[in-house]
């Protein structure tokens, strides 16, 4: 069931005298089938005996505050967390103090939702508390305990609530589902990259449309959207391309309070300010050009899959046959303008328009010719 380094943590706790189960996402995927590498481990040791029970290990203090320490076994990380009970969150966010238990059970149920609150030892078998097995089964987001108490501990569980019915395909419970909506506010709290991270996989979850659907007041708390969902399911699971079609226009402005990366920012501004994909092959290896190699398949793939745009496999060829599509893959250079009198910024305007006249097939992009080529555009 478990992995052998898991196993191994798990003995070598149990030799020790303590208990040790793992526990949340790994146990869930598990349960449904499917893949998971994150595992994560509870157990009754202190941090300290827990450092001294792997003491023939690489053992990192990583959230040492709150019982958690980090074991490397074969360049694998395990996190490893005391039983604990969670103190006030004043920031909605974090616990402002924890404090360490004896009782696994006391552990458990301060976690998220019941599906997450089941742990495993394979030598105790399951422990199951909340009745997340049932609700993997009727496949049901529950809150464990009090949704309204569970949300305002930590406002990105709202938001992981919808991430895991978008993934999942799992329906949130009546209760839950209040709750959501009555502390949606309570969002904006949370720190913009770890919204990000979640929006990131709920745009490409299986379930992405019906979640956007009946939670745009909720999703718009954090980002805007352009109203326009309904063929999302149509578009690849790319992050980017998702952002662009939800957002449309707005996409920047969601962007920037998101703290997105710069590349998900270029790649969407690109989409949504595409035109249509030419016919014409002159005009598609203009269109190539001015999107670049890297980004030029992007585009394609979202106008195909909203726009039914059939004209990528003229593009492809086009990426595929033609050598020359940007200044850097002309055969010749700034020096080479400098050795015919070239220079400044006169040097840019010239092999952009080496480029265009490559482009339409009035040269060949051989360095005689667009030598003397450059010595007849007027740079005055």
């Amino acid at each position: 069931m478990l992995p052998k380094n898991a196993e191994l943590i798990i003995n070598m706790f149990n030799d020790a005298g303590y208990e040790a189960y793992a526990v949340g996402g790994y146990m869930r995927d598990k349960l449904l089938g499917r893949n998971s590498d994150d595992i994560d481990i509870t157990t009754n040791a202190l941090p300290e005996q827990t450092k001294s029970v792997f003491s023939g290990f690489s053992v990192l203090e990583t959230g040492i505050k709150h019982g958690t320490v980090t074991i490397l076994i074969d360049h694998t990380p395990y996190e490893v967390t005391t039983y604990r009970t969670d103190g006030e969150y004043t920031d909605s966010r974090h616990p402002d103090n924890v404090e360490f238990v004896r009782d696994v059970k006391t552990d458990l149920a301060r976690r998220d939702f019941t599906m997450n609150a089941i742990a495993y030892s394979h030598r105790t078998g399951y422990l199951d508390f909340f009745g997340g097995f049932e609700d993997i089964k009727k496949k049901i987001i529950r809150t464990v305990g009090d949704p309204y108490k569970r949300f305002s501990e930590d406002a990105l569980r709202i938001l992981r609530a919808l991430r895991f019915s978008s993934v999942l395909g799992f329906a949130i419970e009546e209760n839950t589902q209040k709750a959501i909506f009555d502390l949606a506010d309570n969002i904006a709290l949370v720190a913009p990259e770890r919204i990000f991270t979640e929006l990131k996989k709920l745009l490409c979850g299986d379930n992405a449309y019906a979640v956007l659907k009946e939670y745009a007041a909720v999703l718009n708390r954090v980002i805007k959207l352009n109203g326009e969902v309904d063929n999302i399911s149509k578009l690849p699971k790319d992050h980017s391309m998702r952002f662009a079609y939800v957002c449309g226009a707005s996409v920047g402005e969601s962007l920037r309070f998101l703290r997105a990366d710069n590349q998900t920012k270029h790649i969407c501004k690109m989409l949504v300010d595409s035109e249509p994909i030419p016919n014409d092959i002159t005009d598609c290896r203009i269109y190539c050009s001015k999107l670049g190699r890297e980004y030029s398949r992007i585009v394609f793939d979202y106008r195909k899959s909203l726009y039914n745009e059939d004209q990528s496999g003229i593009c492809e060829f086009v990426l595929e046959n033609d050598k020359c599509l940007s200044v850097s893959e002309l055969d010749i250079n700034g020096n080479d303008l400098m050795g015919i009198c070239i220079s400044g910024k006169n040097i840019r305007v010239v092999l952009n328009e080496l480029l265009l006249c490559v482009l339409t097939d009035k040269i060949e992009n051989k360095k005689e010719s667009l030598l003397l080529k450059a010595k007849d555009i007027d740079i005055r």
